[in-house]
């Protein structure tokens, strides 16, 4: 029997006759995306990098930014043409069946509790910080703890009772930790999908504002932020070499760390688009039952009022992930510069003994009363990435797994469900007690795989899914294909690259 050609709904009045401002009410899923990755990507890493090499890194930060844009673009484009998430035409490219959604899901599900732990341990340093915890039981702050500690010759009696006082520091900070986990595993048991777009609109919303007036406010020299712009090789200044943490790793290891954090990764996109589900775009109407197996035979009709209607439907596409990205782009660049322009020329840098009090200079250094905004809103991004986490792991979850699983395609999900949130914390909570005290390198790993490399093997595998199942009509134009090339040979490079360098390398 003949597969049914696609025909796509007739466009809203919103997306007939060329742009509109109604359009923008298509943000939503990409809210969600935006609020997931600021957390840790932009308030640490960028303003991170900001800090130790100045506006050098913009290029290779907002260029990456806008490559994961054409990245999470071109996927959310397939799927609205054709009904299907990518994974599932991903399961037919050469090779044994299934090979491409099994790395790339083994791949991005091993990176959730890094994350989820990672994530967590910031906040929870954040709240010692806030509610004075770490003075308290420290006597001082860490960031003089670590030059006292410093100073003590070997033997000390004093240093053991220094460690003493910060592993108990860090059993509150784990507390802290343990507590967020649980509170956003209730949280994602008992919200609806509706719920968390407009509590993510609203927090994506609320920190966009504060931080383009902190930027605007600190009068940068924006000759040196343009030529940040241009591509050049990271060298570490010589006073780097005193944050040990920081100089473990090569330049180009740090720049991919922070990369793969800014803007998110393939763990986190692949949910992105399971969220379209939620909506009714294009061919999305077509029954979430159906066997991907039938995907061989798609089938679209490609007279001329149905192509006009398919590209009339990729405007939403456009709106979400456009709107999604061009805010990365825009939280990147300032706490780039406001780490360049503050923290750098004093030579402070975000390390793991004061990974976000520092960035507190980017309000109090116009009046010491903003701490109280900057705690406000830092809270605010790290609990928004965490919230909103959750939901976007299961369903990154769900789309690796669906395409291997007929079982898992016709049932209603619940008790998968149910088992990726406990998949989800338990690994958390194991790495919250048990993978080390320093977040920003227990989430290392799962930035470098996941938030660079993959996210270049999924350019290319994009541009053989679009060759292989869409009309001549309907394929990527020659813009769209030599971007997405692009981004895929930058991050795959890049990946490897520091792939090699870190883990590699140390192997022989």
């Amino acid at each position: 029997m003949a597969q049914k050609k696609i025909i796509y709904p007739p466009l809203s009045s919103d997306l007939q006759g060329g742009w509109k401002w109604g359009a923008l009410k298509y943000f939503g899923a990409g809210a969600i995306m935006a609020s997931v990755t600021i957390g840790s990507g932009e308030t640490l890493f960028a303003s991170r990098s900001g800090a130790v090499f100045g506006c050098t890194l913009l290029w290779c930060f907002i260029g990456g930014a806008l490559m994961k844009g054409v990245q999470v673009y071109v996927g959310g484009r397939h799927m609205v043409l054709t009904g299907e998430h990518p994974m599932a035409h991903w399961a037919q490219l050469p090779g044994p069946r299934n090979w491409v959604p099994i790395v790339i899901g083994l791949l991005s599900i091993a990176s959730f509790p890094f994350w989820l732990a990672g994530l967590p341990m910031m906040l929870g340093q954040c709240l010692n910080w806030i509610f004075g915890i770490d003075t308290q039981v420290l006597g001082m702050t860490p960031s003089a703890l670590k030059e006292l500690a410093k100073s003590l010759p070997e033997g000390d009696p004093q240093l053991l009772d220094l460690a003493a006082l910060s592993e108990k520091l860090l059993t509150i900070q784990r507390g802290w930790a343990t507590l967020a986990i649980v509170v956003a595993v209730t949280l994602t048991c008992l919200q609806t999908y509706h719920l968390l777009e407009r509590v993510q609109l609203i927090i994506v919303g609320i920190l966009l504002a504060s931080m383009l007036v902190a930027c605007m406010a600190a009068r940068p020299d924006w000759v040196e932020v343009i030529a940040g712009f241009v591509p050049s090789v990271p060298h570490y200044p010589s006073w780097v070499y005193a944050y040990d943490d920081i100089v473990k790793d090569s330049e180009w290891a740090f720049a991919c760390v922070c990369l793969g954090a800014v803007g998110g990764g393939t763990y986190d996109y692949l949910g992105y688009l399971g969220c379209y589900r939620e909506k009714n775009w294009g061919a999305l109407g077509r029954d979430p039952q159906e066997d991907p197996s039938t995907s061989a035979s798609l089938q679209i009709s490609t007279d001329e009022q149905n192509v006009v209607r398919a590209r009339g439907w990729l405007v939403p596409v456009k709106i979400d992930v456009g709107v999604s990205f061009a805010t990365v782009v825009i939280f990147t660049s300032c706490f780039i510069i406001l780490g360049a322009v503050i923290l750098h020329p004093d030579q402070e840098v975000p390390d793991k003994f004061a990974l976000l009090s520092k960035q507190a200079r980017f309000l109090t250094d116009f009046h010491p009363a903003l701490v109280y905004v900057y705690q406000v809103g830092i809270f605010m991004a790290l609990w928004g990435t965490i919230y909103g986490g959750y939901e976007i792991y299961l369903r990154t979850a769900y789309e690796c797994v669906a395409p291997v699983s007929r079982r898992l395609r016709r049932s209603s999900g619940k008790t998968f469900r149910h088992w990726t949130l406990a998949y989800c914390a338990c690994g958390a909570l194991l790495l919250v007690w048990f993978g080390g005290d320093d977040p920003a390198a227990m989430v290392k790993p799962a930035a470098i795989v996941g938030g660079v490399l993959t996210c270049g093997l999924w350019c290319f595998a994009m541009i053989w899914t679009d060759r292989r199942f869409l009309p001549k009509s309907l394929q990527m134009g020659p813009l769209l294909l030599t971007l997405t090339l692009i981004s895929g040979t930058f991050l795959t490079g890049l990946g490897l690259l520091t792939s090699w360098q870190e883990y590699l390398l140390k192997l022989f």
